[in-house]
């Protein structure tokens, strides 16, 4: 696994990060954020059964249990070889653990992130990411006073198992889960186990086919598939607890299920980081394709203008002197001055703003034979939408000018990489994983000097 993780490293060395800073897209995982442990996020409506899972996991009272919300925070649980709590601001300011990034969602968001070290053997290959209770309705004005499908969005995509809980009360119904599906969880949805938990608390099959019906109604209308995902219908144990008048067999057997996908979170995290790689590597080229050509129009239209004022300043000024008009040089130097600057200062500017709103234009073009020929042109067209708004941002606030133009070389390696090198290294972590042989990735020295 630690060759896997070095070669999806390098890949962020080199190619990815150069280009990435060349035309300003979002910065590569850091170091720390690659070689974290493995983690999984658990959400959840408050009193779905989180953190008893949390303790059932671990064996050990680590999280606070209750009908009530008891818990208004993201925990941290991972490994320690004594047990040790930590305050959010000490969690976001330590560079040698993967959660610097958020503070870039306010103090108010730090103040309610905790960090549990425990000596659980769990907790070797494990970390646990507990979430408060998602509730009926959080808005910005009075509710969490942070960013929260915006966080669980940062979680989620840096987990590599999103395991979300329900309860036979209220089976998917709170305004906040439905907010996080459609806007924290979208397009990850490979990540996800969908649990309804708490199953031994039905008295007859009838009420979990109600629960479980009304749960498959409301994922119905969040979760963008034909399909739904696979529902866990399990519970946990506890001691005291009247035992259920349902068959529990096949309900233990699906809390075994999830357990052993927790247990297969190292293997499946190398799976999510080539995943990551290549989601970056596409986005990162349609955006510098796009600004690159967009840069290319700008610079085209300005040396075009440039030569006509030269031009224009030279056939004044040459008309002058032949013509033995030498006193209208001053008047031909404040006219060509004039133009310069009516051209620098209203005629480009006023070009830029237009080329700038003509990105949908240029990515059509660039792309007008793969949306052709490609199985789900949809997909590309998905992409550039999310790539669009930055893709702009950064256009009108650096400018067209000051991109340097991509050179081929670069394009032809980002082209390799996404074509030949991750589905390469994806056919090799399978081989590794079956028991067989796993080749090494191809040379990098062959490519295109970056």
């Amino acid at each position: 696994m630690e060759q896997f993780a070095e070669k999806i490293r390098e890949c962020y060395r080199d190619p990815l990060d150069p280009i990435a800073t060349q035309f300003m897209f979002r910065r590569p995982p850091t170091v720390g954020e690659l070689q974290r442990p493995p983690q999984v996020l658990l959400l959840g409506n408050h009193s779905s059964g989180k953190s008893t899972f949390v303790n059932h996991l671990l064996g050990a009272g680590v999280q606070k249990t209750g009908v009530a919300p008891t818990d208004d925070g993201f925990t941290i649980v991972t490994y320690g070889q004594v047990s040790t709590d930590r305050d959010g601001p000490t969690v976001v300011s330590n560079p040698d653990l993967p959660y610097e990034g958020l503070r870039h969602f306010g103090d108010q968001l730090v103040s309610h992130v905790r960090l549990k070290l425990r000596p659980a053997e769990l907790l070797r290959t494990v970390t646990l990411i507990d979430s408060p209770g998602m509730i009926d309705e959080a808005k910005s004005e009075d509710g969490r006073g942070y960013d929260f499908p915006g966080v669980v969005r940062w979680f989620a995509e840096r987990a590599d198992l999103v395991m979300v809980f329900f309860d036979p009360d209220k089976p998917g119904t709170t305004g906040e889960t439905l907010r996080v599906f459609k806007e924290s969880l979208a397009g990850i949805e490979h990540k996800l186990l969908i649990i309804l938990n708490k199953v031994d608390q039905f008295d007859n099959l009838h009420d979990f086919a109600r629960a479980y019906g009304a749960l498959c109604w409301n994922l119905g209308k969040v979760v963008q598939r034909k399909d739904l995902p696979m529902i866990y219908n399990t519970f946990v144990p506890r001691e005291g607890k009247p035992k259920s008048r349902l068959p529990m067999d096949d309900f233990e057997k699906a809390r075994e299920d999830l357990i052993e996908e927790i247990r297969r979170i190292p293997t499946r995290r190398m799976d999510n980081q080539i995943t990551q790689l290549q989601a970056f590597a596409e986005r990162l080229r349609l955006h510098a394709l796009v600004l690159d050509a967009a840069a290319s129009r700008f610079r085209m239209l300005r040396a075009r203008w440039r030569s006509i004022l030269f031009l224009l300043f030279a056939a004044l000024t040459g008309g002058a002197v032949f013509s033995g008009l030498i006193i209208a040089l001053p008047a031909v130097a404040v006219a060509a001055l004039a133009a310069v600057a009516l051209v620098e200062l209203v005629t480009l500017p006023g070009a830029k703003r237009r080329i700038v709103g003509r990105l949908d234009e240029i990515f059509e073009k660039l792309h007008d034979r793969e949306l052709l020929v490609r199985d789900r042109a949809e997909d590309l067209r998905a992409m550039w939408d999310e790539v669009h708004p930055h893709a702009r941002e950064v256009a009108e606030k650096r400018g067209l000018q000051s991109f340097k133009k991509m050179r081929w070389a670069d394009r032809t390696v980002l082209d390799e990489l996404l074509q030949q090198d991750i589905p390469k290294l994806r056919s090799n972590l399978y081989d590794a994983l079956r028991g067989g042989p796993a080749e090494d990735a191809p040379p990098r020295d062959d490519r295109p000097a970056a």
